[in-house]
């Protein structure tokens, strides 16, 4: 096989801020972590663990193109653990309610806005003006974070912690235990604050029959392959795929910056967002996913 694929699963230590569109005040957060993030807190800490004694800045461009040419990740997304099982929660669109959430234990389901509510708390916070000491007028903000517990209202008894679950793909498996030896993450905003900290729970390799998130995969081409109707990361609407018209679901502009440059904004699909008929994708660097024509061997 050219590609091995392991399932990592995450438990929140501390709130979690992953940004998106705000509403007035309210900094709103992802129910998700995408890919980005993960390659940059891993990036962070691969530096630190691995850099050169010597220096006295760690060589982070480094190991970014290192985990940029061995890794590509999926999203992770709200898991929780019952019994020996993970299940995770994802995302999928449907014409006539929108995003839904759906457990993988095939029973369970939720409108977003309530899988929300079983997530997030806003924690308010202010600028303060240096002259007088206090808030400074106008700044008043709140800001969603992914709680480390889900809320009563979606488990039974004591509270369940919120794990994360994705996947990586690892092209050279040297680097696997590099990356093995990762079981601390800051990831998302503000971990300066305190918020992000994750922890590895667990780490499997897929054996046998090769899924992603249910999805078939396969592995032995240069471009690992994922057989899918939906997609769970975002696919960029650039006019490479023949079938656009055949999307359905919900879109939004992605813009960032990438080494000290700014991104061209780019219409992404969002998380959810299907085909009328199942697709082969792959994964870039940036996390996208990205269609790749002709079957799977």
């Amino acid at each position: 096989m050219t590609w091995t694929v392991i399932r990592w699963v995450w438990q929140l230590k501390a709130p979690l801020f992953i940004g998106t569109h705000p509403a007035g005040a309210l900094n709103r957060c992802r129910l998700y972590v995408p890919s980005r993030p993960m390659h940059g807190a891993v990036t962070s800490e691969l530096a630190r663990l691995n850099g050169d004694e010597n220096s006295k800045f760690p060589d982070y461009g480094k190991f970014g193109r290192e985990v940029g040419i061995n890794c590509r990740f999926t999203y992770l997304f709200p898991a929780e653990k019952q019994d020996d099982k993970f299940l995770v929660w994802t995302p999928q669109f449907k014409m006539e309610n929108g995003i839904q959430w759906y457990c993988h234990d095939g029973e369970r389901c939720l409108p977003d806005r309530d899988f929300r509510r079983c997530l997030l708390d806003p924690r308010p916070g202010t600028a303060i003006d240096p002259e007088s000491d206090s808030a400074s007028e106008g700044t008043l903000r709140e800001t969603e974070c992914i709680n480390p517990w889900w809320r009563a209202s979606n488990s039974q008894g004591d509270p369940n912690p919120v794990l994360l679950l994705g996947y990586v793909f690892l092209r050279n498996n040297s680097f696997c235990r590099q990356l093995d030896s990762i079981n601390t993450l800051f990831v998302g905003g503000d971990t300066r604050y305190g918020l992000g900290k994750i922890c590895r729970v667990d780490w499997r390799e897929v054996y046998g029959d090769l899924s992603v998130f249910g999805k078939q995969v396969h592995l032995d081409e240069k471009h690992f392959k994922i057989e899918s109707d939906i997609v769970w990361g975002h696919a960029l609407e650039n006019g490479q795929f023949q079938f656009q018209d055949q999307m359905q679901g919900m879109q939004e502009l992605l813009g960032g910056w990438d080494r000290g440059n700014p991104w061209q904004r780019k219409l992404a699909w969002i998380p959810g967002s299907f085909s009328e008929q199942s697709k082969t994708w792959s994964i870039d660097e940036y996390g996208y996913w990205v269609h790749r024509s002709g079957p799977s061997r």
